[in-house]
């Protein structure tokens, strides 16, 4: 165990930065980590330190009522790009995206205003927990992106993106 209990949404980047391991994640109570992604690094990826916070909730967005990491960020030529989900205070979860500078991942240089998939589809609306969209695996295959999540925490399905197009979407 890497990360102390009633954590959560931990996204391990695929490769070391500075001689240091990265890791995206989520304190789950909203006391010590107010929903928001956190980032913490490591020497020998066992022992996780310098925890902090790295994304906030956005009032009055899409957002705006909790945050949390999917998959390891992917690095592009711009940064690393991680696609993220967030929830509103209806519950219903989109995904997002924002991107880390490749040297200092801590530093966080964009991020969409707009989700960049919301749930559309009848099996994404009704299910055990309705109006979900939540990803937590991806395939990289150059500028294609297919991202796995599940719909309305039922199903499980793939959608294919451009990576460029949301590099695009970022600001």
């Amino acid at each position: 165990m890497i990360f102390p209990p009633h954590n959560k949404d931990c996204a391990i980047f695929e490769e070391k930065i500075n001689d240091k391991f990265y890791a995206l994640h989520r304190p789950s109570s909203v006391e010590v980590g107010g929903n928001y992604i956190w980032m913490a690094e490591s020497a020998d990826g066992v022992h996780w330190g310098n925890h902090h916070c790295l994304i906030k909730t956005r009032p009055g967005l899409w957002d705006s009522a909790r945050v949390g990491a999917g998959a390891s960020p992917i690095r592009t030529e711009q940064g690393w790009l991680e696609i993220y989900h967030g929830a509103n205070e209806k519950n219903q979860y989109c995904l997002g995206a924002f991107l880390m500078d490749i040297d200092e991942p801590a530093k966080v240089l964009k991020r969409t205003t707009k989700p960049i998939m919301a749930p559309t589809e009848a099996y994404e609306l009704s299910g055990f927990f309705g109006y979900v969209v939540f990803t937590n695996g991806h395939i990289v295959n150059g500028d294609e992106l297919t991202i796995y999540y599940g719909a309305a925490d039922e199903f499980v399905c793939g959608a294919k993106f451009s990576i460029s197009e949301i590099l695009s979407a970022l600001s």
